[in-house]
């Protein structure tokens, strides 16, 4: 995951998931879930930094099941075998919190963080990243 304020990236996280996924789809929605605690987090610091609200958050996921799976309850059958603190995610959603678009694989700047790319695409991610080389430093 990686977080940004006004195209800034300020925070960013790539750990192994704690918990078995039985699919894929259900792998992307405990990930969008750590994501959606870790940005709740981060709204709420910023809020009390600024003294403001903050805005809602876009989450953006790249995969099409998994929204519908945190937009819509009626997938509830699919969802049962999840862990409830899973569904944190649609209590915000639901809430106005968070906002979820979807966003195209190879867009996702997240994925440089947790995948091995070819060089020409990690470099292309980085960049969208927002990762820059400053130059060495002086001895």
């Amino acid at each position: 995951m990686a977080f940004y304020i006004n195209d800034c990236l300020v925070s960013w996280n790539s750990q192994k998931q704690k918990t078995v996924a039985l699919s894929s789809c259900e792998a992307e929605f405990m990930a969008a879930t750590a994501a959606a605690c870790q940005a709740m987090w981060l709204r709420s610091l910023l809020g009390e930094l600024t003294g403001k609200e903050s805005n809602t958050v876009k989450l953006f996921v790249d995969n099409r099941s998994t929204i519908a799976l945190i937009k819509n309850p009626v997938f509830q059958g699919r969802s049962k075998h999840i862990d409830t603190r899973f569904h944190f995610i649609r209590e915000r959603v639901e809430g106005g919190q968070i906002i979820v678009e979807f966003v195209r694989t190879d867009e996702q700047r997240a994925d440089s963080l947790m995948k091995a790319l070819p060089a020409v695409k990690l470099a292309t991610m980085r960049h969208m990243l927002g990762v820059r080389n400053v130059g060495s430093h002086p001895d």
